[in-house]
């Protein structure tokens, strides 16, 4: 049995259009708002306004990489998603360990009990409250997809513990997995991680990997059956669209077109035009899908990257 978990339901992979395989639309309170103010995504017109200005370029889904208690608002992308006509799949799982204070659950718990309360969010419904509060409150949105992340350059003991009960948690339910990479770095220690506690690389897609555009590198990953997410076009403060363009183009010769999963990742308000920022999430097909185009990227493989590869990556397999 495949489906892909949307918060509004199941729905068949191959009913699945175009997709942006990483991006936020809500983000109240937790960790990582309590970092940087610019985090917080705090309107939900706003979001829905966004999503049907992108669902009219041809949209169909978007991946809301929020996790446990990093601003989720589950019962507002119920909303988002109803209001807009987007599908929308909700995470579970942890973001890096410098957004979870020492007194935090998730380093108090043992590993097992931390992979039961990620499955529970694919199986039951994701808990409304992050597991905060007394009283478990389950939505009836289920989780589509387990986050974990590492940090640069190196895995701190927190996101160990967490990407064990990830894939613990994928095992248990069939969910694929979708990583954070701090800068690109760590891809193949993570690769050799879930290989360790038994889960297949090709269900796992690797996140922010563009931030680190060596070639050989994600050759090297792909080959290993992952998937690549590339979500940095318009952050000129990382690398111009040129490089990355340069890259999915060698990707490409390389025969790896189907590794490769395109995302917006606009986790900040000034990267918004409804809060006042620029660019929002229409970047991608507006302006990075024309420019791949010109730059000799095929069709097919620009469908693979936005509507095949992620009918596949997102799908629950029991």
């Amino acid at each position: 049995m495949r489906y892909i978990e949307t918060v509004l339901g199941q729905i068949k992979p191959e009913e699945l259009g175009i997709t942006d395989y990483h991006d936020h639309l809500i983000t109240i309170g937790g960790g990582e708002e309590k970092v940087d103010r610019d985090l917080r995504l705090d309107r939900v017109d706003y979001a829905i306004s966004a999503m049907k200005s992108w669902k009219a370029l041809g949209g169909d889904m978007l991946v809301d990489m929020n996790p446990i208690d990093c601003g989720r608002q589950v019962e507002m992308l119920k909303e988002i998603s109803a209001e807009s006509g987007v599908r929308i799949i909700a995470c579970t799982g942890f973001q890096r360990s410098i957004y979870y204070d020492a007194e935090h659950w998730v380093n108090k718990y043992p590993v097992e009990e931390v992979a039961r309360l990620i499955a529970e969010e694919v199986e039951l419904g994701v808990e409304i409250n992050n597991y905060n509060g007394p009283i478990v409150m389950r939505s009836t949105a289920k989780a589509g997809v387990i986050k974990f992340a590492t940090h640069y350059n190196m895995i701190k003991p927190m996101e160990l513990k967490v990407i064990e009960a990830g894939c613990m948690a994928s095992l248990r339910t069939g969910a694929p997995i979708s990583t954070h990479t701090e800068r690109g770095t760590m891809g193949l220690e993570v690769i050799e991680l879930v290989k360790k506690f038994g889960v297949d690389p090709r269900r796992v897609t690797l996140g922010h990997v563009d931030r680190n555009p060596d070639l050989e590198y994600h050759k090297k990953m792909a080959a290993q059956g992952v998937t690549l997410g590339y979500d940095g076009p318009s952050r000129a403060k990382y690398w111009p669209d040129c490089v990355l363009i340069e890259l999915i183009k060698g990707m490409c010769e390389a025969g790896y077109a189907g590794n490769i999963m395109l995302g917006g990742d606009n986790g900040r308000a000034s990267m918004w035009k409804e809060y006042g920022g620029a660019y929002g999430h229409n970047y991608i097909l507006e302006n990075f899908v024309p420019r791949m185009r010109e730059s000799g990227i095929s069709e097919e493989d620009i469908h693979k990257m936005l509507v095949e590869n992620p009918a596949r990556q997102f799908a629950i397999e029991k």
